[in-house]
């Protein structure tokens, strides 16, 4: 394995600001006996417990938007200590690496997923778009680092997302705000489907960049474009139930995205595709002839790669286990 050296390029408008007067300032706070991959947990705990939440809240009212707003509020703080954290103590690592950056890739669709709730926006194919186009757009960014050895976050990325997401959460808790996301509309359109417009927009131009920069297109990248736009697709044709098209849809994504970081950090094989999406399309052709109840098809998919996932986790931990810190040492 290769000497471990973080290389990152974040050319986000709103991180200087925000380092230099929010994070910076509250990681005074923080001991320097406490380990990055710590703050690192704390950040997945909240929006993972929120998530839990939620998804037994029917109707979430004005305390659920609250417990939202703050939780994601604690997640990016936190999201961001770990990083200033590991740079104060010297124990930057691929450990650390792939704790912080791969659980993103879920809190990002968890957050995303918070907020239609919050917003009591059907979870229906707008929501499977949403999901999959945020879900292309980390993927291309961890092709990209796999290829450059270089890590590149663009003016617009997940924190002036994130930070617009907060804005409305923030503005939902009046009444007049309330009114204007949840009733109005511009042009008889509901005023979230120009939220969408604008994260499409975003994850174009976070695609050209990446092609820009490396100056092709990965064929990985369209071989999983192709089959995840497709599978996106089934999903919402066959109204499979959102929790396991959410699940199907992420782990499609998410494995890619070990791959590109295994590539990466463990000099591990060229990523590749999921090949096990096929036996889900497989599924679908024979069971217009054997009937089999379609919903357990995409279920099973979404548990065999999650169950593929946690191995190879568990294994990138073992394997970097000289990495953990219980605790630094001034």
């Amino acid at each position: 394995m290769s000497p471990y050296k973080y290389k990152c390029i974040d050319d986000s408008i709103l991180l200087p600001f925000l380092k230099k007067y929010v994070f910076s300032v509250l990681h005074h706070s923080i001991p320097y006996g406490v380990p990055a991959n710590y703050l690192t947990l704390v950040s997945i705990i909240v929006i993972w417990s929120c998530f839990l939440y939620i998804i037994g809240v029917s109707t979430p009212d004005d305390a659920d938007i609250i417990i939202v707003f703050f939780a994601i509020t604690i997640y990016v703080i936190f999201d961001h200590f770990d990083g200033l954290q590991a740079k104060r103590t010297g124990t930057g690592s691929p450990l650390g690496e792939i704790l912080d950056h791969y659980s993103d890739v879920f809190n990002g669709s968890i957050i995303l997923y918070l907020f239609f709730r919050i917003l009591q926006i059907e979870l229906s194919w707008i929501f499977y778009l949403v999901i999959w186009v945020n879900l292309v757009a980390f993927t291309i960014t961890y092709l990209e680092q796999g290829i450059r050895k270089e890590l590149y976050f663009g003016k617009i990325g997940s924190l002036e997302g994130v930070s617009m997401i907060l804005i409305i959460l923030g503005s939902i808790m009046t009444s007049q705000g309330k009114n204007f996301w949840l009733g109005d509309t511009l042009f008889d359109i509901p005023l979230h489907v120009f939220l969408v417009i604008g994260l499409i927009f975003g994850v174009v131009f976070t695609v050209a960049g990446s092609i820009r920069r490396l100056q092709l297109i990965p064929k990985t990248f369209i071989h999983y474009f192709i089959t995840g736009s497709l599978l996106c697709f089934i999903c919402f044709y066959y109204q499979i139930s959102w929790y396991i098209s959410f699940l199907v849809i992420n782990v499609y994504s998410a494995d890619l995205i070990l791959k590109s970081m295994k590539f990466h950090l463990l000099d591990a094989e060229i990523p590749r595709p999921d090949l096990i999406v096929y036996m889900l399309f497989l599924f679908l052709i024979f069971q217009n002839f054997l009937e089999y109840e379609i919903q357990i098809g995409f279920l099973a998919y979404g548990l065999a790669v999650t169950t593929k996932l946690l191995w190879e986790i568990c294994q990138i931990f073992y394997k970097l286990r000289t990495y953990w810190v219980w605790w630094n040492i001034q």
